[in-house]
């Protein structure tokens, strides 16, 4: 078993500076597992404290039911893949994959095999006697990863591997790295802050900010079920747009205001018996630039609310645009088909789909629609202790 456990775990710099605030996240066996979040957020760090590059302040670390707390990396069963690649330049592909089981005595034929092995499953077989200059960006990621397959670790580490490849190279790479994982069936932890990356290569998703955990799911329950206003707009591309206003009550029914009255939206029977407690109270609405429609396609939409903005920039993308709007003190992006005829400056009816907005505190930013909890803790009875706790 190789699932990874942290318990309040806490990096605290000179200074007082917190980097990483009460941790808590269960990574199961053979899970691939993303920390997401902006620079600074603490994912690194986190990734190095779990590696044993960087001594926790508090907290307990557990990889394979093993508390590593004071537990040396070289003797922690992982294998760590960095950004820059850390590849020796005088040696070959083949004696950089096999540096690190030189250093632990293996046996040449088994070395031999190992980094044969490795180099087959990532196509670099033909590069073995190359060195590291010979090389394309992607082979040398490809032979900073073979080199960490060597070892047959229990956990993979990966810190932003693919940040130095171009757009292009960057998306092989992430269907490699997909691949791979299915293959060798071991535990990855990846840290990225693109969200991209994080949405399509993980089963599940850490979001981090200032040193917290926001929030951990599925890439498909983060996009729906956002817990806060932070994750909402972290999650998407283009963000989420958020509309102040207040909620008003209609008879039995609520709707959402928006500040100058340009925006209306009608809250649904279920929606409404969440939000009845903040009726006549400052709230934040939250809805999706494609969930925004023009006229004629949002003619199927159930539950609409119609609003009338004006367009100030549009933005092709082929198969789409990306409008940006303004309607009195609001500012707002659509996403809309790219045959749907479009003007700068010109006003345009957009309709609302009222279904798949989203409410949140004013102050706070928690997301009063959501359903799941924010993460699961760990079984924090089954988890051992430190020697001398």
């Amino acid at each position: 078993m190789a699932d990874v456990v942290l318990k309040d775990v806490e990096k605290v710099y000179a200074g007082g500076v917190k980097a990483v605030r009460g941790a808590h996240l269960q990574i199961a066996d053979r899970e691939f597992v993303v920390l997401v979040g902006p620079s600074g957020c603490g994912k690194s760090t986190t990734l190095r404290m779990i590696a044993g590059l960087e001594e926790i302040s508090a907290g307990t670390i557990a990889i394979g039911g093993r508390v590593v707390n004071d537990v040396a990396p070289k003797d922690r069963d992982i294998a760590m893949v960095f950004q820059n690649y850390a590849l020796y330049p005088h040696m070959t592909c083949f004696e950089n994959m096999a540096f690190g089981l030189k250093l632990r005595h293996f046996p040449k034929e088994e070395i031999r095999k190992r980094v044969a092995d490795a180099a087959q499953i990532l196509g670099i077989s033909e590069l073995l006697e190359r060195k590291p200059k010979a090389l394309s960006g992607g082979q040398r990621q490809r032979v900073a990863v073979g080199r960490a397959i060597v070892r047959k670790p229990d956990v993979f580490l990966f810190d932003e591997p693919l940040s130095n490849l171009d757009a292009k190279l960057r998306v092989e790479m992430r269907v490699e790295l997909h691949k791979l994982h299915e293959r060798l069936a071991t535990t990855m932890i990846y840290v990225t802050h693109d969200q991209i990356e994080a949405m399509t290569l993980g089963d599940r998703i850490v979001i981090m900010d200032q040193g917290e955990i926001q929030q951990v799911a599925s890439p498909l329950s983060l996009y729906d079920e956002p817990y806060n206003r932070f994750v909402a707009s972290f999650i998407g591309t283009p963000a989420m747009n958020f509309l102040d206003g207040v909620l008003e009550a209609k008879g039995d029914a609520l709707e959402f205001v928006g500040d100058g009255g340009e925006v209306r939206v009608p809250i649904g029977a279920e929606m409404a018996k969440k939000l009845s407690d903040h009726a006549g109270k400052p709230i934040v609405l939250g809805i999706r630039p494609e969930h925004i429609h023009d006229e004629a396609s949002g003619a199927a939409v159930k539950a609409a609310a119609k609003v009338t903005a004006k367009v100030e920039v549009v933005e092709s993308l082929g198969d789409q645009k990306v409008v940006y709007f303004a309607q009195g003190a609001h500012t707002f992006i659509g996403k809309l088909d790219a045959h749907v005829p479009v003007e700068s400056g010109r006003p345009m009816c957009l309709i609302f789909d009222a279904n798949k907005v989203h409410f949140f505190e004013k102050v706070q930013g928690r997301n009063l629609t959501c359903r799941v909890e924010r993460y699961e803790a760990p079984d924090l009875a089954k988890l051992p202790q430190p020697v001398g706790a």
